[in-house]
């Protein structure tokens, strides 16, 4: 996966994450991280992270056409939100990566040829493009397993962890 593709940030979940990890402003001050017009308006604040943070977050406009087809993928999929519906027209439009922690939007997206990602992918793409050392990896990782607001099961931090030690090929989802 190629770190400089366009990345679509779904949810407010993935910010949150990394904000907690202590590697948000890291991650959105990359050139290629964008997140929706419609979640910029109504879903960050500041009990998301902080403000200076979500000042650098480049937003991606929705057009009408966009919101015609939220609108039929909303239709079709009636458990996802119009925010999800939205992430996911942005990402097939522009053929870019989309980071969420929505089990529903990840099977959708795999299922129509869109890249996902999550929290601990975004932590290992950081990490092999020499953006972030092994010591940030694991004091970012050992502030995700210490926080009760914190989604990813801490079995799943533990085998990452174990796995940026061990050098190996890690392909987190």
């Amino acid at each position: 996966m190629n770190i400089t593709k366009k990345i679509i940030i779904s949810d407010t979940n993935i910010i949150t994450d990394l904000y907690i990890a202590g590697l948000a402003l890291t991650f959105v001050l990359l050139d290629n991280v964008y997140v929706s017009d419609m979640i910029i308006n109504d879903e960050l604040n500041y009990k998301t992270c902080d403000y200076n943070i979500i000042n650098n977050i480049k937003p991606i406009k929705s057009t009408i056409n966009d919101i015609h087809k939220m609108i039929e993928i909303a239709k079709i999929n009636p458990k996802l939100s119009i925010y999800d519906c939205m992430n996911y027209v942005l990402s097939k439009k522009h053929n870019a990566i989309l980071a969420t922690g929505d089990h529903r939007l990840r099977k959708l997206s795999l299922e129509n040829g869109i890249e996902v990602i999550r929290t601990l992918k975004i932590i290992e793409l950081l990490y092999e493009n020499n953006i972030i050392s092994e010591e940030e990896v694991f004091t970012s990782c050992n502030k995700l397993m210490e926080s009760n607001k914190v989604r990813i099961p801490k079995k799943d931090i533990e085998l990452f962890m174990t796995n940026i030690k061990n050098k190996k090929v890690l392909n987190v989802k």
